[in-house]
C-alpha cells in the first residue's frame, strides 16, 4: 500500500513547485522530501518526478497520482474527523497557527477556557506571517489558523479551506503624550499628512495596511523608522515622537508617556478569521475553538465581561445541534 506520508509529500510538491518550498510547507528538510519521493518511485516501480534543469517536476504518472492522492488524503482526514465527532466531545491534538497579536489577543486567553471545557483536547500553536499561514493549513502542516485582512471581504482561499469571521478589530494612532495631536479626541487622514511614522517592514501585511490608510489622499505615509514588533514601534513613539498605527486586539501595554487617539474612520480595521481545512469541518475541536475565540474577542471589544464568558462556558462542552457554517 502507498505510504500516506510519501503521498502527502508528492501532493505538496505538486502545489509548492520545488523541493525547498515543499520542505518549508511540511516542516521537513529537503533531504527528507527527496527521500520520500524516491521511496514512492521505488515502491511504484516508476519515477514520479523528473529533472527539469536545476529543479524537478512531476511525471505524467506523478501528476495523476497527486490529483487522486489529494482527494484521497482529504477523504482520510474527513473520515478521521467524522469518527472523532461521533463522541460529540473535542479531543485529540490540533495545531493552530496565527500572527503575533492574534495569538496574544485571542488564542492565549482562550486556552484556560478550552482546558476547562475540553480536558481531552490539546492545542499547540505556531506563529508566522499571515501570508504563510494559509499555505501551512492547505499543506496540512497545521490544522487551523488565525488570519486577517484589511478589507471587508471574505478572504480568497483555496476550495479545500473554510473560514469564519471571529471579530473586526479597529486600529488607532499611538503617539507620545507631548505630540501636538495628542489632545485630539479623534484624528483624520488629513491630520496625519506629513507626520513621521514607524512601520512594520516594507511590503509586509501591516506595512501595506499603513500605506492603504493614505490611498484616498493619493499619497504615502512618511515612514522614517522600521520595526516588526509593536512593542518596538512603541519605543520609537517614546524616543523620537513617531506615530504608529496599532490594532486594539493584542495591543501591548502602553507606557504612561504614550497615548492613543482614535481614527475618525471606523473602517480602518482588520477582519480576523479562523481558517481550517474543509475535511475537518465536522471536528468538535474546530467548533469549540471558534466559539471560545469569538467569546474572548467580545471581551476584548468590551461587548461582554470575562465573567460572563466564564459563566456561559459549561463544565463539559456540548455541541450545538446545528452549525450552518460547518455545512457550507
Amino acid at each position: 500500500m502507498i505510504d500516506t506520508l510519501a503521498l502527502r509529500t508528492l501532493v505538496a510538491l505538486d502545489s509548492a513547485g520545488s523541493v525547498t518550498a515543499t520542505a518549508d510547507a511540511l516542516g521537513y528538510t529537503s533531504a527528507a522530501i527527496s527521500h520520500q519521493l524516491q521511496k514512492l518511485s521505488r515502491y511504484l516501480g516508476a519515477p514520479v518526478t523528473e529533472r527539469t534543469g536545476r529543479g524537478i517536476a512531476l511525471t505524467p504518472m506523478g501528476r495523476e497520482l497527486s490529483r487522486r492522492g489529494a482527494e484521497l488524503l482529504q477523504d482520510l482526514e474527513s473520515l478521521e474527523t467524522d469518527a472523532r465527532a461521533r463522541s460529540g466531545e473535542p479531543r485529540g491534538r490540533i495545531t493552530v497557527g496565527g500572527f503575533s497579536t492574534g495569538i496574544r489577543g485571542v488564542l492565549v486567553p482562550s486556552l484556560p477556557l478550552l482546558k476547562d471545557t475540553a480536558p481531552e483536547l490539546t492545542i499547540t500553536n505556531i506563529e508566522e506571517e499571515p501570508d504563510e499561514l494559509i499555505d501551512m493549513v492547505t499543506a496540512g502542516r497545521i490544522d487551523a489558523s488565525l488570519i486577517f485582512d484589511w478589507r471587508e471581504a471574505p478572504p480568497q482561499l483555496p476550495s479545500t479551506l473554510k473560514s469564519e469571521l471571529i471579530t473586526v478589530d479597529r486600529a488607532d494612532i499611538v503617539m507620545h503624550r507631548d505630540h501636538h495631536l495628542a489632545a485630539r479626541g479623534r484624528v483624520s487622514r488629513q491630520d496625519l499628512l506629513g507626520e513621521v511614522f514607524v512601520s512594520a517592514p516594507r511590503n509586509g501585511v501591516c506595512h501595506r495596511w499603513l500605506t492603504a490608510l493614505f490611498d484616498p489622499l493619493n499619497t504615502e505615509p512618511r515612514i522614517e523608522y522600521w520595526a516588526m514588533e509593536y512593542d518596538t514601534q512603541i519605543e520609537f513613539v517614546r524616543a523620537v515622537g513617531a506615530l504608529a498605527l496599532v490594532p486594539r486586539l493584542g495591543r501591548p501595554h502602553l507606557p504612561d508617556d504614550v497615548t492613543v487617539v482614535e481614527l475618525d474612520d471606523p473602517s480602518i480595521a482588520r477582519w480576523i478569521y479562523l481558517v481550517w481545512r474543509a475535511s475537518m469541518s465536522a471536528s468538535p475541536a474546530i467548533a469549540l475553538l471558534l466559539e471560545q475565540m469569538r467569546a474572548v474577542a467580545e471581551v476584548a471589544a468590551g461587548e461582554v465581561t470575562a465573567s460572563e464568558v466564564a459563566d456561559a462556558s459549561p463544565s463539559k462542552w456540548q455541541p450545538e445541534p446545528q452549525r450552518p457554517w460547518l455545512a457550507t
